[in-house]
């Protein structure tokens, strides 16, 4: 369903935000992001200048992690940064190395990688990998399994998740009776 017809407008910048994640054939999973910002007319980044035509922010960022969520490497790559030093920040996501994507996620990144000790936008991107890499290990990790009784495993981490996996909601009711509760 498209949005109400807006109030004349003038488009000003564009965001494009891509992620992708890859099954690896050695077991690891690559979960990919790439951010683009493109303002739509010349603009002064003070230290530079960028046609409407070159980036504002072109970047990636390349999560490897296990179908535990468990992050085996991390690479960040700056082709555009707003400023001239803002390449410069990208071997500090090694700092991910280790954490396990999940409850937590982004209070962890928040702390190794907030402020001065990061980049916004790489941030800000993190938390949507994470989301791309539950979805995509999901099956893999067992998070949903028929048992051969017909029954269905619901992993305890998908409980009380969200909306839909509230173990009170119609969905849980309907695909996972042994797990539902009533209010």
């Amino acid at each position: 369903m498209p949005l109400s017809e807006p109030a004349p407008r003038a488009l000003s910048h564009t965001r494009r935000l891509e992620l992708k994640a890859y099954e690896r054939e050695d077991g690891l999973w690559d979960i990919e992001g790439h951010i683009t910002d493109h303002k739509e007319e010349d603009y002064d980044m003070l230290d530079s200048f960028r046609t409407a035509d070159q980036p504002m922010h072109d970047m990636w960022l390349r999560l490897t992690t296990d179908t535990d969520l468990v992050v085996h490497a991390a690479e960040a790559v700056m082709d555009a940064g707003a400023h001239g030093p803002c390449h410069l920040i990208a071997p500090n996501y090694d700092c991910l190395v280790g954490l396990k994507i999940g409850p937590g996620w982004n209070r962890a990144v928040r702390e190794r990688l907030g402020g001065v000790k990061g980049c916004t936008h790489l941030n800000e991107m993190l938390a949507q990998m994470a989301t791309t890499a539950m979805q995509s290990v999901f099956e893999a990790a067992g998070q949903v399994v028929e048992k051969p009784d017909g029954s269905r495993y619901l992993s305890p981490g998908l409980h009380n998740s969200c909306y839909a996996y509230a173990l009170n909601s119609p969905y849980i009711r309907d695909c996972f009776p042994d797990y539902y509760e009533a209010d």
